[in-house]
This record gives structure tokens, sequence and C-alpha cells, in this order.
């Protein structure tokens, strides 16, 4: 029977590797949570107002868990595609767009601009990923990281956003260790009210060319070593699994281990 002990993704500068005491088999329902809250809401959802004060703490407390999820899954998305052209563009709109839909129309409309300006092809080439944000007027913004752009004037950006105010910085940061963390910070409350506003299922989007993590899932009877100082992060939690009709604690080990650069074993 197929199944794994151990779940290995790797980006460019770091490696992290779950250790499950029990084996995940293929018939399983396995369930990655720190907890046991894992019970979904009902398939007619209602909005957050709509929810009694106790079904709205176990939302949020949902919500929490899938944001940290989230930013989880984009650190490791910046950490795949960030290079010295690596930059930070924020748009922000006169008119006061209140409507997400109407918002993320424009923000396609821009995107297409942009990608046929920088590459001069219809086709999709333009790496990036966006998180919406509303400002304090409740009105939508985007923050969007762009990967491999070469420079773009302020005045060419005014005109292919063409609805308001347009801030664009390259992203420098001192480390490899510190670039997602320097990125996702901006992102963070952003991704909390998406997931509060689309139940969860879209915290950021993203281009489909980007390059995505390597994950491997093996079955290893002795447990990995590594160095220490290479450890960045460790932790132990307790997952479940559906297992015969039964709901089984599974406890994790979870290791965030730097890669060495072999051209600079300084960083």
């Amino acid at each position: 029977m197929a199944g794994y002990n151990q779940k290995i993704v790797r980006t460019n500068s770091y490696v992290e590797i779950w250790e499950y005491e029990k084996p995940i088999f293929n018939k399983d329902k396995f369930i990655e949570v720190s907890d046991s809250i894992i019970k979904k809401e009902n398939s007619k959802r209602k909005t957050f107002d709509e929810l009694t004060t106790e079904e709205q703490n176990k939302r949020l407390e949902r919500m929490s868990k899938t944001r940290l999820e989230a930013k989880w899954k984009l650190l490791r998305l910046v950490d795949c595609n960030f290079d010295d052209k690596t930059s930070f563009l924020t748009l922000t709109t006169k008119k006061n767009i209140e409507d997400r839909n109407e918002f993320t129309s424009l923000l396609k409309t821009f995107i297409k601009r942009f990608n046929y300006n920088i590459f001069n092809t219809k086709k999709s080439e333009l790496k990036y990923l966006t998180v919406l944000e509303r400002q304090k007027r409740n009105a939508w913004h985007a923050h969007i990281l762009l990967f491999e752009v070469p420079y773009i004037p302020h005045e060419k950006l005014l005109s292919l956003w063409g609805h308001g105010a347009v801030r664009i910085n390259k992203v420098d940061v001192d480390s490899k260790e510190n670039r997602g963390r320097y990125v996702t910070k901006y992102f963070e409350k952003g991704i909390g009210q998406e997931l509060l506003e689309s139940f969860g299922k879209n915290a950021y989007l993203s281009s489909r060319n980007l390059l995505r993590p390597e994950e491997t899932k093996v079955y290893l009877k002795d447990k990995l070593e590594f160095n220490e100082s290479a450890i960045l992060y460790e932790t132990e939690y307790i997952s479940k699994i559906y297992r015969d009709g039964l709901l089984i604690d599974n406890p994790v080990k979870y290791k965030k281990i730097r890669l060495i650069d072999e051209n600079n074993s300084d960083n």
C-alpha cells in the first residue's frame, strides 16, 4: 500500500521537512492542522455579519490558520522566483472603488497592457504576485510583486494604469533568508482581508508561469539528519488522519533548513 511519512518541499534557498509519526496512506483523509478545530461550515455560506458571535470567532480562528498557510505558500513562491529585477508595485485609484469585481477588472486590463508593453505580445509572459487590500476609505488598491521585469519609467506606468497613483520600488534584501519575509509583510493585511471576503478561496492572485516549489512525499525508515547550524526553524504539532472511520492524532515534526550556497558558503 503506497504511503509516506516524510513530506519535503524545496525552494531556491531552503528545504522544509514534515516528519509524520504515523505513515499516511492513499486511502487516508489527511488534515494538516495544529489542533482539533476541523469541522467545516454549512454548505450554505453566510456573510460574516450574519454569523453569531460564536460562529464569527470560529471563522476568524479558521481564517487565522488559513492566513498563515497562505503566507507560507507566498513565501515559497517568492523564494522560487526572486531575482535581481524583482520590484514592488502599488496601484491606487482616484475613484473610490469599493466593488472588488470592478477593481479586479481594471487590474486585469492593466496586467494585459503591461505585459504587451514589456514583451510585445498578447501571450502572458509577465510573472507576478498580487494581493488586493482595502484602504481606510474602503476603496481597493493592489500590491504587486513583479519578477524579471526591466525598468519602466514612472510616467509610462501612470499611463498604462490610468486610474490613479502608481508607486514602484526595487526590492533590495540583504540575504536569501530575508527576502520572503521582507516581501510578505507588505501582503499580510491584504491576505487577511481577502480570506475574509472570499471565504478563504483567494488569498492572493498570481500568474501561471511562476516557478513552483518542488514537493516530494516519501517513506523513510530512518530519520533525516542535518547540521544544527543550518536549521532555520523547527516545531512540533498534531495533524489528523481519518482512518477506518476514526479520527486519529498524527504528531508532526517540522524543520526548515537553509540550503548552503556553494558559490558563497558565508551566505
